[in-house]
């Protein structure tokens, strides 16, 4: 089996460039095509997860996980982006720590004007940049985790750990407040401390919340060619491994394992 030309690298965004552009230098640093399991805001620093190659397959396994930040959230003052790009909108009381630490759990968020959202057909954000005022959706989202890091009224700094589609700036702009600094630390079990643009690293790496399957030499021939295997428990997605090596991602039910992503 040959992994050459699939993997991922792990990326820690500076703040300024856009997502699209830090993939681009990426996949043009390898010469691979590239995609991202989830951007960042331009304002917004840390992990950007790319995926190089073939592995760009993968990215539908990995943009439902949950996320982790540090961000500081200037308080008593929104904005109309909720970070430091907008406009002044409102200022509101300074919650206390006890308020701001009841955001923790299930949550009915407001989705950002300044989102890749669609109203009617178009993204949100060019709604926004024409000044068109529309009614932004809700999104429910689950604060698995809030720690405050730092309480200096008028700012704040948290360590979150959220479901996946969580807006940060709907956070800040919930506390009244908006995002000055946002630093994406984890994507599932993937950390901003493991970042090296230079590494290609491959593509299991972005399965390890997966369970995995080891496949026979048999088993790997049935998978390359669409055929189901029988006779595994496991139930949902699953990485097909051979030999330490990723083959691709199966979709377990019913003790079938019906091949759905092949990527080696």
């Amino acid at each position: 089996m040959n992994e050459a030309g699939a993997g991922l690298v792990l990326v820690d965004k500076e703040a300024g460039p856009s997502s699209f552009s830090v993939v681009r230098r990426v996949g043009h640093a390898h010469g691979l095509k590239a995609g991202h399991a989830g951007t960042l805001d331009p304002f917004a620093t840390g992990l950007l997860v790319c995926l190089l190659g073939r592995a760009t397959r993968l990215a539908r396994y990995l943009v439902g996980l949950d996320k982790r930040y540090v961000v500081t959230i200037r308080l008593g003052l929104r904005t109309s982006t909720g970070d430091v790009e907008g406009e002044e909108t409102e200022s509101t009381p300074v919650p206390g720590e006890e308020e701001i630490l009841s955001l923790r759990g299930e949550v009915e968020l407001p989705v950002p004007a300044a989102s890749a959202v669609k109203i009617d057909g178009e993204r949100a954000y060019r709604l926004h940049r024409r000044g068109v005022v529309v009614e932004m959706p809700t999104r429910r989202s689950t604060v698995h985790a809030l720690e405050i890091l730092r309480y200096e009224p008028p700012e704040v700094v948290l360590d979150l750990h959220v479901s996946s589609g969580t807006y940060v700036r709907s956070i800040a702009a919930c506390l009244g407040g908006h995002c000055t600094a946002l630093r994406r630390t984890a994507v599932g079990q993937l950390l901003v401390d493991e970042a090296d643009e230079a590494h290609l690293r491959p593509p299991l790496d972005a399965l390890s919340h997966l369970p995995h399957l080891a496949l026979s030499a048999e088993e790997e021939r049935l998978v390359r060619t669409g055929r189901s295997l029988n006779g595994h428990a496991a139930h949902g997605a699953v990485a097909l491994v051979r030999d330490g090596v990723l083959v691709g991602v199966g979709r377990a039910e019913g003790g079938l394992v019906r091949p759905e992503t092949v990527i080696a």
